[in-house]
């Protein structure tokens, strides 16, 4: 295959190294042919004199960030192409910054990022402002960040902050686990956990370990389920005990069975789902 690449200065001699377009055949469907670019690590390209090459190597690296043009008529991002000698091949190296492309950053700084549309993902990271940032512009339409930890072995996704984590969302979070999920506010002040509050969510039961709980800033103390039935249970035993005088001597309580009875109801205070400890 012969290759035209490039400006002829004399003799019918090629540049080694030159500025070309990333470009789109007219004949093809955009779609499946940018695919299969990606597919074979090849690419089309305008160069500089007007000349067009069709499937020109180039690197797993640069074709990660360039952009491909909307329409055949349309330029996509330069590149820097270097010509093999023993073939005459060009291949693509690299990414050339256009004139319509500002940089944003500084010394210290990186930034990689793809804009297709209304889209945009960037990874952005400044040592000099100590700070990294992952971001997704998604424009009219919903936009996804999704970190996934997969093996054969359960991974692990670790998360270690010397301060403050702040999650904010304008609509619901949720969380779903298969073990369990358990959150701990620890005293660092105290030399043990005795002052912890933890909270663990387990299939079936929730627990909370702490030195006070509150439900709604409420201040009226709960009352212990098996101590409550205690009382009520020995109240009752006395009360049908209790006796009258009357005419024919000391006797019980005319009701002293429907006393009796209540016993049987002071189950009916206990929960079967909460469970409290002094």
């Amino acid at each position: 295959m012969s290759y035209t690449l490039g400006r002829t200065p004399v003799d019918d001699y090629k540049y080694n190294v030159g500025i070309a377009y990333i470009a789109i055949p007219t004949d093809v469907d955009r779609a499946a042919y940018i695919q299969d670019c990606y597919r074979n690590f090849t690419v089309s390209v305008w160069g500089e004199d007007g000349s067009f090459m069709n499937r020109l190597p180039i690197t797993p690296e640069v074709l990660n960030f360039v952009e491909f043009p909307e329409i055949p008529a349309a330029l996509g991002s330069p590149v820097v192409y270097v010509t093999e000698e023993s073939q005459s091949q060009p291949v693509v190296i690299g990414r050339f910054p256009s004139q319509s492309t500002l940089g944003d950053t500084s010394e210290g700084d990186f930034s990689f990022g793809r804009n297709f549309q209304e889209g945009h993902v960037e990874i952005f990271g400044s040592s000099k402002n100590r700070c990294l940032r992952m971001g997704v512009h998604s424009g009219a339409e919903a936009g996804t960040m999704l970190i996934h930890v997969a093996g054969k072995q359960p991974g692990k996704f670790q998360v270690i902050t010397i301060g403050d984590n702040e999650f904010t969302a304008s609509e619901n979070t949720s969380f779903s686990q298969q073990g369990a999920f358990i959150t701990t506010s620890a005293d660092r002040s105290a030399d043990d956990d005795s002052n912890d509050a933890v909270f663990q969510q387990s299939p079936g039961e929730h627990r909370f370990k702490s030195n006070k709980f509150f439900i709604n800033d409420g201040d009226e103390p709960f009352v212990l389920g098996n101590h409550l039935k205690t009382f009520l249970s020995d109240l009752i035993d006395e009360l049908s005990k209790c006796t009258v005088s009357t005419a024919i001597g000391t006797q019980p309580l005319i009701n002293a069975a429907q006393i009796t009875a209540f016993k049987k109801r002071t189950d009916e205070f206990l929960s079967i789902v909460a469970y409290l400890k002094e």
